[in-house]
């Protein structure tokens, strides 16, 4: 019976993919290697993967040379957009892979704001909502807001429904046209004529 020696796959390019917006782990994203060296291309690899619930994702054996790659979350329509790296991979001298760490943060469609009364007070706890939605945020203590993660279209504009109590309501329209754009809407509420 013949031992066959076993194969020892060394990780070159390892990273994480996450949030741009909020920091955390995107699970599920597909993270390609769009320019290679030669080298690669002819040994027919691998040239894709998919991140773990961690976001993370790794490369293995990959010949010395600059690679791009670009990570996308093909899963969630059009709330994400795409975003690339160029890393350089490189063994040192006594061929110990040294490990290209290769992070990217993932640009969600998102809107963001602040909501203030007339006198630009911020306003607590205003609620920030899609028509037709169950997307929906409070504003912090500054009165910010953000919605993440939010489907872009080219054709429909998002009316934007802003409420807070003792204040009458809002409502504005905006186009989230491309994936991964960052619209900003600010919105000054006018407090209830039976609470002046």
């Amino acid at each position: 019976m013949r031992h066959h020696p076993q194969v020892q796959h060394q990780v070159s390019i390892s990273g994480r993919v996450i949030n741009a917006q909020t920091q955390n782990a995107i699970a599920d994203a597909q993270v390609r290697i769009i320019d290679a060296p030669a080298a690669f291309t002819a040994a027919n690899r691998p040239d894709q993967t998919q991140t773990a619930t961690d976001g993370l994702f790794y490369f293995i054996d990959l010949p010395n040379g600059n690679y791009t790659l670009i990570a996308s979350l093909p899963g969630a329509g059009r709330r994400y957009g795409a975003v690339s790296l160029e890393v350089a991979v490189s063994h040192s001298p006594d061929d110990k892979n040294v490990i290209t760490v290769a992070d990217l943060a993932l640009p969600p469609t998102c809107l963001k704001g602040q909501v203030v009364n007339q006198d630009a007070v911020p306003i607590i706890l205003a609620k920030v909502r899609l028509k037709y939605s169950e997307e929906s945020s409070f504003s912090n203590q500054a009165g910010q807001y953000l919605l993440s993660g939010l489907e872009a279209s080219e054709q429909f504009e998002r009316t934007v429904i802003v409420s807070a109590q003792g204040y009458q309501p809002t409502a504005e329209t905006v186009l989230l046209s491309q994936p991964g754009i960052e619209e900003t809407s600010n919105f000054i509420l006018r407090k209830n004529s039976k609470n002046l």
